[in-house]
């Protein structure tokens, strides 16, 4: 066995089909009474919502837990003489980087019925006693996750293992925006910088791995922590960082070599550069090499530092790590 396969592989298995019957079987049923109302309680009817990718890696013995879901419930309760209330409970962000901070989760409410004073009591219930209970057990789903399938991964000492955080680095994560497909690049006289831009990585990872973070839409939000569209199809649209880098596919040498036309939208209406992305194994690890031109005459530093920012240190945060 090569020191490569013993030493830097990455396996990985979704779970997000576990995750939505997890959450449903964990969620639903919830309850909690009113104050001052006998037999008289609100309760989590059905998950209506679920959306996101689960995922679980295992890199050099570590457990590498990677999640970001939204969950919708619809609660529902009865009034003392008898009208039905019903609403929703929306958590927006359940994430991993949410565990690493020791963060609270953040969920909004809505009251679907009348605004009656029976209905009023019941909706101040759901926000300030079911939705906290909920947040309980939203807090344990990284360790069930790992209790179930670290196995699967040939993990069998969960006790040991860690989720390997996200530095947020990626993070500068990219704000959401139009995930419409691209216009095509068309031609426009704008002043561009005569030198390319450069960003380079050595990463502990395989090249056919890394060709795959980077190219396939399911993984690329593991190091993006945003939306990705992408197909490996010359001329075809992508988009990544939830809309905020966009272009086309210009080449495809898989898994060596990757050519896109790129912008971002700071740039000239129109105007596109090229992004080269090269990769390079080496017996232990594979070199990334990001080369830009055509970016506009003002841009050079914006641009650099969203190269290293959002792509090289996106890299880095989900545990790749960089030789020396």
């Amino acid at each position: 066995m090569s020191t490569w396969n013993k030493h830097y592989h990455w396996k990985t298995k979704g779970c997000t089909p576990w995750a939505k019957e997890w959450f449903t079987e964990k969620l639903v049923g919830k309850s909690a009474s009113i104050p001052g109302e006998k037999d008289t309680s609100v309760s989590v009817e059905r998950l209506s919502n679920f959306d996101g990718d689960v995922e679980l890696g295992n890199r050099k013995g570590k457990l590498i837990t990677i999640y970001d879901c939204s969950v919708t419930l619809n609660w529902t309760g009865a009034s003392p003489d008898g009208d039905e209330v019903c609403g929703t409970i929306t958590f927006p962000e359940v994430s991993h980087e949410i565990e690493d901070n020791g963060e609270n989760y953040r969920f909004e409410t809505e009251l679907s019925t009348g605004s009656s004073d029976a209905a009023r009591t019941m909706y101040q219930t759901v926000r300030q006693t079911l939705a906290p209970e909920l947040e309980k057990v939203l807090h344990d789903f990284r360790t069930n996750l790992i209790e179930t399938h670290a196995k699967d991964l040939g993990h069998d000492d969960t006790s040991s293992s860690t989720a390997a955080p996200s530095s947020g680095a990626a993070g500068a994560a990219a704000t959401p925006a139009a995930s419409s497909a691209p216009a095509k690049p068309k031609d426009e006289a704008v002043s561009t910088s005569s030198a390319a831009l450069r960003a380079t990585a050595q990463l502990a990872i395989s090249q056919a791995d890394l060709w795959d973070l980077l190219t396939n839409p399911a993984r690329i939000p593991m190091w993006s922590k945003a939306p990705a569209q992408l197909w490996l199809n010359p001329g075809a649209n992508f988009s990544l960082f939830g809309g905020n880098i966009t272009g086309s596919v210009v080449s495809v040498d898989a898994p060596r070599k990757l050519v896109q036309s790129w912008r971002v939208p700071q740039w000239p209406t129109n105007h596109y550069g090229t992004l080269t992305t090269e990769l390079t194994q080496s017996e232990d690890s594979t070199k990334l090499e990001l080369v830009l031109t055509g970016v506009p005459t003002g841009q050079e530093d914006t641009t650099q530092a969203g190269l290293e920012n959002y792509y090289i240190r996106g890299l880095k945060s989900i545990g790749l790590g960089t030789l020396l």
